[in-house]
């Protein structure tokens, strides 16, 4: 296997590409293929893509309709195919959720052309759907070669739709891990939050476990936005906490590096609901790159990343968060916390990680008898 096609919107953001390169190192005839045209629904952005080639990867942008829309967009089917046909990929990998238009289109294009079709979904929570839909879901499903789940709640639900489906756990994104990260001298200890101002990812919870620590000295920055933003402001003055929070708002991918030179612990105090279960830990394994000591709640898939190398809480639980922030205030601990961050993420996600581990699942699900038995999900 020398040729590959990977498609995804999320590679629009050029901080994203990180695998890719590590993937285009090992060997591979690598093509991106993205949105020519698309909307970043955090930012509101609107980023138009070109061409580009560096060594063995070419990010190749291909116009979509209804741009930004992930549910419900598609490629245009003429350039896509002149794509397909040009390039005589190997092996395709489709990143985006089963029940989407644009993994049916992938997909189905992948099984005409009798390609090897992989999925990287990250969801893991069973949602309720039609029987149409639950159809839609288990034929595109079926069509594949194996799948890549993000966290083992992703990895169940498709062993469920598709027994015999082989199945590997792996992150859709590493990260970057700097030879030497930069922290700012301070006094104190900074805290951070990074996530969209909604009722799930519990913001309110993090106020109410500061009020256990009035008397140190710490501040808290709040990175996101969101409809909650008014009321978790309203609270934070009602708690008396005001004066120590910075409320920064939403921050582009590129200006996260500045985040992490300034913060000591980053704090993930999701909570589950019946549609969300916290998919994927992008900025949680940013932060444990760059020697942040992390803090994260028994949600989705945060306890499988954060491992031993953190402190993981009940969700929505106060006492337990304000305990794990004792702990953090301790500038001993918050050290060996951060170190054991920072070599877990070096270990285990990195984007030189991460890209071997896809390939290895590639290897290993090319090399498969057809019509063997899938084995455990690993």
């Amino acid at each position: 296997m020398r040729r590959v096609l990977i498609v995804s919107p999320s590679y629009v953001e050029p901080t994203a590409r990180g695998k890719l390169h590590a993937l285009a190192a090992r060997g591979l005839d690598l093509t991106v293929a993205i949105p020519q045209r698309w909307r970043d629904p955090v930012l509101g952005r609107v980023r138009e893509s070109t061409w580009e080639r560096q060594q063995a990867l070419e990010v190749f942008p291909i116009p979509v309709s209804r741009p930004g829309d992930p549910e419900h967009s598609r490629f245009g089917r003429r350039e896509l195919r002149a794509l397909v046909r040009d390039k005589r990929p190997e092996l395709m990998q489709v990143e985006a959720e089963p029940e989407t238009a644009l993994a049916r289109q992938l997909v189905r294009l992948a099984a005409r052309l009798k390609i090897p079709a992989v999925l990287a979904t990250a969801a893991n929570v069973d949602a309720a759907r039609s029987w149409a839909a639950g159809w839609r879901r288990r034929r595109t499903l079926g069509r594949l070669t194996g799948a890549l789940a993000a966290s083992l709640g992703a990895a169940t639900l498709l062993r469920r739709d598709v027994p015999t489906l082989l199945v590997g756990v792996v992150p859709q994104r590493g990260t970057h891990v700097p030879p030497k990260p930069a922290h700012e001298p301070h006094e104190g200890l900074t805290i951070g939050f990074v996530g969209r101002l909604v009722p799930q990812r519990g913001l309110d919870t993090l106020l109410q476990a500061l009020t256990q620590h009035r008397h140190a000295v710490w501040r808290l920055t709040v990175i996101g936005d969101g409809p909650e933003r008014e009321r978790l402001e309203r609270l934070a003055s009602e708690l008396h906490l005001a004066a120590r929070i910075q409320w920064a708002g939403a921050l582009p991918p590129e200006r996260m590096p500045e985040l992490w030179q300034r913060l000591d612990v980053l704090v993930v105090p999701s909570r589950p609901t019946a549609r969300w279960n916290e998919p994927n830990g992008t900025t949680l394994l940013e932060a444990m790159a760059h020697e942040v000591a992390v803090i994260g709640s028994d949600t989705g898939v945060l306890p499988e990343l954060i491992g031993d190398a953190g402190i993981v809480t009940p969700p929505g639980e106060a006492e337990a968060l304000a305990s794990a922030l004792r702990r953090a205030l301790d500038p001993g601990e918050r050290a060996a916390l951060a170190g054991a961050a920072r070599a877990r993420a070096l270990k285990q996600f990195s984007d030189d990680a991460i890209a071997e581990r896809t390939l290895r699942f590639w290897q290993e699900m090319l090399e498969r008898p057809r019509g063997s038995a899938p084995g455990p999900i690993h």
